[in-house]
């Protein structure tokens, strides 16, 4: 089964794209294409031109690619993971059958306003346009794999999809890479880990005001984001420039005894799942599609976006409660294992997909 792969190394795909190209194994009887959606290349002819917006020509080199890539076919599907390279080119798309797989829709998107920066037009006829895109882009679908309930509930919804071409299927992690650690209480304060390239829409500055007021607390507080950000005082230890699957990176899930993302807006998160894998407990926003991954009081705990209060309490609780921290950090790795593993997530989508081609 030859099927042409398109995917996104954007910030938030890059993950799914990585796991996937290392995940599908020569005995899963693919012959895969990657169509690789790059949408910058540095010292490229389209990003030498002068007086053009920087968005204008990360969407035409998007474009190139995209047609560079659907010029190897014929393919017998393509799995699409970044729908919106399509726009304006849906007659590519539908020159063979095509399935896709997406963290939320665009009516969603929106509804996260500027946290997002993706906004509706003031021109509704443009808003009109662009929902009846993506709704027959969606609908033409063979099927869909969204990667939460939230999402594939917008898609029956907001777009009339049949529920019965949908399959919530999380895009999963590479668990030989997140192992578990030993973990065994231990003397010294509590490590907690943030883990969120925008800072703000993270939430990563209600955890700098919640160390800065708990500055005498027995804790560290490890931030890794891309913003150059201050900490308030010695308790707190920011790193910058650490990429999705970076040793660095994974080494401090490995030293951590608690996640925390107090995220204002996320469709999904890759890094709670990441977490779990390394047997912390997690405790994030209840937004978009995070529901889905962790289950209360047993492997973590949700709170509201942008409550500090419910986000101290939470801490409060984990720091005084090292049983309870390592009794939820087991449970965490163990659902990690049943739902997570992209392994087994791609043998699932892989035999969704060819029970539609069959």
């Amino acid at each position: 089964m030859r099927i042409g792969f398109v995917m996104s190394t954007e910030v938030g795909l890059k993950t799914q794209y990585q796991n996937w190209r290392d995940g599908l194994t020569p005995d899963l009887g693919v012959d895969p294409e990657w169509i690789t959606i790059n949408w910058w290349k540095p010292g490229g002819t389209v990003e030498r031109l002068p007086g053009v917006p920087h968005k204008v020509k990360s969407m035409v080199r998007s474009s190139l690619e995209l047609r560079e890539g659907i010029t190897r076919g014929p393919f017998d599907a393509l799995f699409v993971a970044c729908g919106i390279v399509f726009r304006g080119q849906s007659h590519l798309l539908r020159k063979q059958p095509y399935f896709m797989t997406a963290d939320s829709t665009r009516r969603l998107l929106r509804g996260f306003g500027s946290l997002y920066g993706k906004g509706d037009s003031p021109i509704p006829l443009m808003n009109a346009y662009a929902n009846s895109v993506q709704t027959s882009r969606l609908r033409g679908a063979r099927a869909l794999f969204p990667w939460s309930h939230w999402a594939a509930e917008s898609m029956v919804a907001d777009y009339g999809v049949d529920p019965k071409k949908i399959h919530v299927i999380p895009p999963g992690i590479d668990l030989s890479k997140w192992t578990l650690p030993p973990r065994t209480q231990k003397d010294g304060p509590t490590n907690l880990l943030f883990v969120g390239g925008d800072y703000y829409r993270k939430g990563g500055d209600l955890l700098m005001d919640w160390a800065e007021r708990n500055k005498d607390g027995d804790f560290l507080l490890h931030m890794v984001t891309r913003e150059r950000v201050t900490p308030p005082n010695d308790k707190v230890r920011v790193y910058n420039g650490l990429s999705s699957n970076d040793p660095e990176l994974i080494s401090l899930y490995r030293q951590a005894d608690a996640f925390v993302l107090p995220t204002r807006g996320d469709c999904y998160s890759l890094a709670s799942m990441e977490a779990m894998a390394s047997g912390l407990p997690v405790i994030v926003s209840r937004t978009g599609g995070t529901g889905d991954i962790i289950r209360e009081g047993e492997t973590g705990f949700l709170i509201e976006p942008g409550d500090a209060g419910q986000l101290a309490e939470r801490l409060d609780a984990l720091l005084a409660a090292p049983e309870q921290r390592l009794a939820m950090g087991g449970k965490a790795r163990r659902d990690a294992e049943e739902r997570f593993d992209v392994n087994k997530n791609i043998r699932h989508t892989l035999d969704v997909m060819r029970s539609y081609l069959s």
